[in-house]
C-alpha cells in the first residue's frame, strides 16, 4: 500500500494492479478500498487498476477543513492523484458515492478522465434523504452529546482510529462547533433538488460532459432506475445498461437478511466494463 501526499497535507492510501489503461475505482458509502478488491482484481486482469481510501475511509487520514463539499474535495483528490501518478487520464469507475466522485472529478477535472463507468446513482428524494442522514446526523448528534470523544467512540469513527491510530488526535482536536457546522454544511448537497437529477450534478453540468459514458441501472430504493436513466440522457451519448443483479440480491446484502455486502455483486460488472473501455 503506497501513500499520496495531498496539497493540504492529508495522507492518502492507494494500490495499483495490472497493466494497461489506468482505472480509478472509488468505493461508495464511506468504505474503503479493500472493499472493492474482488472488482479490482476482476478488472487488473485487462487493465491497470488504482483504488484508493478517501479522506476520512479506510487507512487515510480524517479531514474535516476546507470550502468545498466532501464529494468536491475526494474529486479534486482524486485528479490530483492520477496526475501525481503519471498514468493518466483515466476511466474514471465506481458505484453510489464512486459515482458522485468520478462524476465530478469529470466535471472539475476534464483532464483527468478518459470516461466514465458509473452505477448506482443516488438520488430521488428518499434516497437523498436517506444518504444525507445516515452519513452525518449520527456524528453530529453524537458530537451534541459528547463532544469529539463520543463521536471518535461511534463504530465508524472507531474503525478509522483503528485503521490510521493519528486519526485518534486529528479527531479530538477538532472544534465540536466547527465539525458540527462542517456535517451540516456537507449534508446540504444532499438536499433533493429538481434540477440536481442526481447528487452531486446539475442537470447543465452533465450536459457539458464530452466523454464515453457507460452507466448501469441502480434498482434499488437509494438508487432507483430513474435516476441513472436522466443521468444518461442528459450526458451525450451515454450509454444505459440494466442492473447485472436482481433488485432482491442486492437489498438482500443492504439490509442484512443474507450475509455479506453488495460490494460482493460489483464482479458482475466486469465483463461489461471490459469491454466497453476496449472498444
Amino acid at each position: 500500500m503506497a501513500t499520496f501526499v495531498t496539497r493540504d497535507g492529508c495522507n492518502l492510501r492507494y494500490e495499483i494492479a495490472g497493466t494497461g489503461t489506468l482505472i480509478a475505482l472509488t468505493p461508495g458509502g464511506r468504505e474503503g478500498k479493500d472493499a472493492l478488491a474482488a472488482l479490482a482484481s476482476a478488472l487488473s486482469q485487462r487493465a491497470r487498476v488504482l483504488t484508493w481510501d478517501r479522506r476520512n475511509t479506510g487507512a487515510s487520514d480524517l479531514y474535516f477543513g476546507g470550502d468545498g463539499t466532501e464529494q468536491q474535495v475526494w474529486a479534486d483528490d482524486l485528479a490530483d492523484l492520477i496526475a501525481h501518478l503519471g498514468l493518466g487520464p483515466a476511466w474514471l469507475a465506481g458505484g453510489s458515492a464512486g459515482f458522485r466522485v468520478s462524476l465530478i472529478a469529470a466535471i472539475r477535472h476534464p483532464q483527468a478522465a478518459l470516461g466514465l463507468v458509473i452505477w448506482s446513482a443516488s438520488g430521488g428524494a428518499y434516497g437523498s434523504q436517506f444518504l444525507g442522514f445516515q452519513y452525518h446526523v449520527p456524528y453530529i448528534m453524537a458530537a451534541e452529546r459528547g463532544g469529539m470523544a463520543e463521536v471518535a467512540a461511534t463504530p465508524f469513527f472507531a474503525a478509522r482510529i483503528a485503521a490510521n491510530r493519528a486519526n485518534r488526535d486529528r479527531l479530538l482536536a477538532l472544534d465540536p462547533a466547527e465539525f458540527i457546522a462542517t456535517l451540516k454544511r456537507w449534508n446540504q448537497v444532499f438536499y433533493h433538488r429538481e434540477d440536481t437529477p442526481v447528487v452531486g450534478a446539475t442537470a447543465d453540468e452533465l450536459r457539458r460532459l464530452c466523454l464515453p459514458t457507460l452507466i448501469f441501472e441502480g434498482n434499488d430504493d437509494i438508487h432507483p432506475p430513474q435516476v441513472a436513466a436522466a443521468v444518461a440522457g442528459l450526458i451525450p451519448g451515454a450509454r444505459l445498461r440494466p442492473s447485472p443483479w436482481p433488485r432482491e440480491a442486492w437489498m438482500d446484502l443492504f439490509t442484512g437478511r443474507r450475509p455479506g455486502t453488495v460490494f460482493d455483486l460489483y464482479p458482475q460488472l466486469a465483463p461489461e466494463i471490459l469491454e466497453f473501455i476496449g472498444a
